[in-house]
């Protein structure tokens, strides 16, 4: 649990979430949803955000306002879908975060199979949570996007990671 924890929280919000391969979509079995986002969500709100050049920063500024607009809107449009924030969600201020273009890490609860949130790339630091229950379920939940550059597979079963990655 503590390797998935690691790799989802360095995943979604190192590099502020801008790069292709950034965990932008969070499948959880139902059996360890709950815990899981309980640790999560205690661990990005320990994040700093900050200038990303400086030692101690985590989570560093998006590139321009227009990235910074995006990723406000896609929140947005998340809420607007019924899904849950539950923890950031707006523009990070104070400070020196004022001169930058801060936004919170972000994590969405409840996000919907075949959603906006689900199937676009926000290029920001939001992660969208989408609970499954059975393998089969994750693959196909997985293959429904047109995007997917990388994926991470967290389990302690050999076969059934084996069989993901095959279809």
């Amino acid at each position: 649990l503590g390797l998935a924890l690691d790799g989802v929280l360095w995943g979604a919000f190192g590099t502020t979430g801008q790069r292709c391969t950034a965990t932008s979509r969070l499948l959880l079995h139902s059996d360890i949803h709950d815990a899981f986002l309980e640790q999560l969500v205690a661990r990005v709100q320990k994040l700093k955000l900050g200038d990303g050049l400086k030692d101690g920063t985590d989570v560093g500024p998006l590139i321009n306002q227009a990235s910074l607009d995006k990723t406000t809107k896609y929140v947005e449009i998340a809420r607007g879908e019924g899904d849950e924030v539950l923890t950031g969600g707006k523009r990070a201020t104070g400070g020196a975060l004022d001169k930058g273009f801060f936004f919170e890490p972000t994590i969405l609860r409840g996000v919907k199979p075949g959603s906006r949130l689900a199937c676009e790339e926000v290029f920001g630091p939001v992660l969208s949570v989408i609970r499954f229950d059975s393998l089969d379920e994750a693959i196909r939940i997985n293959n429904e996007v047109k995007y997917g550059l990388s994926s991470s597979i967290y389990t302690r079963d050999v076969v059934a990671s084996f069989r993901a990655m095959q279809e």
